[in-house]
């Protein structure tokens, strides 16, 4: 009985694990977008970007579990308690959370994709820890990660909504980093819809072609785009709708 009450752990063993599992993350979140920088469609890149994203996911919280159990083992009844009223006190932010690790472990699930809810239909703008963003007709929506779980949803696929493109573009052969000088850019031009972040990846294994998913605020805004686009010395031409 009396090894239930004894400390296993110290609050340095708790530093440590902390500088470790965090070091690790970090280490993983740089390669994670130093791949999303350079992404691909295809070849040893992607299949790198697909294995590290999804892991990410799981790590998170396994990191968390890790250092919640050291700080209880360092005083078992008041760390303890002090563990149970703070779960407690967030259980549904938790388990919106723990389920967003479910949902997002499908790579279907990113800004830029239509999907039905029971209440709402519309194009996924942002993706937050604990739930999404849906842009529809009637203006921006949150759902939560486990009304998504309990209630279900759908993705629709064929054609995107509204001003959604997809552009294949011919990178300039002097610019070294095309992608993030296309996103730099991006950020300052005035056609885009803010509502929705432009997705960019290398079209093949060169960094010559680049496709771009991206929504305009207005239909005729997008000759003006493949204007500005070509002033920048990245002509392109629509791939799909």
């Amino acid at each position: 009985m009396n090894d239930l009450f004894r400390a296993y752990y110290s609050w340095t063993d708790l530093l440590l694990a902390a500088v470790l599992l965090y070091g690790v993350y970090a280490v993983l979140v740089l390669l994670r977008e130093r791949l999303q920088r350079t992404k691909r469609v295809e070849g040893f890149r992607a299949g790198a970007y697909n294995i590290v994203a999804p892991f990410l996911l799981l790590y998170q919280p396994l990191t968390v579990l890790v250092l919640a159990l050291i700080f209880v083992f360092i005083n078992p009844v008041l760390h303890g308690t002090v563990l149970l009223l703070l779960i407690a006190a967030g259980f549904s932010r938790i388990r919106d959370y723990l389920s967003g690790r479910i949902i997002l472990f499908n790579p279907l699930i990113t800004v830029g994709k239509r999907m039905r809810t029971e209440k709402h239909k519309g194009v996924i703008s942002r993706v937050s820890r604990i739930g999404l963003y849906l842009q529809t007709g009637e203006g921006l929506h949150f759902v939560n990660y486990t009304t998504l779980l309990t209630q279900g949803y759908s993705l629709i696929t064929g054609k995107d909504i509204g001003g959604y493109y997809q552009l294949q573009l011919t990178a300039p052969a002097e610019v070294e980093y095309p992608l993030q000088d296309l996103a730099d850019r991006f950020t300052t031009t005035p056609y885009l819809d803010r509502s929705f972040k432009p997705e960019l990846a290398y079209g093949g294994r060169e960094q010559q072609r680049i496709d771009a998913r991206l929504s305009v605020r207005e239909e005729k805004h997008l000759t003006e785009l493949l204007a500005l686009l070509n002033e920048w010395g990245y002509p392109a031409t629509i791939a799909k709708r």
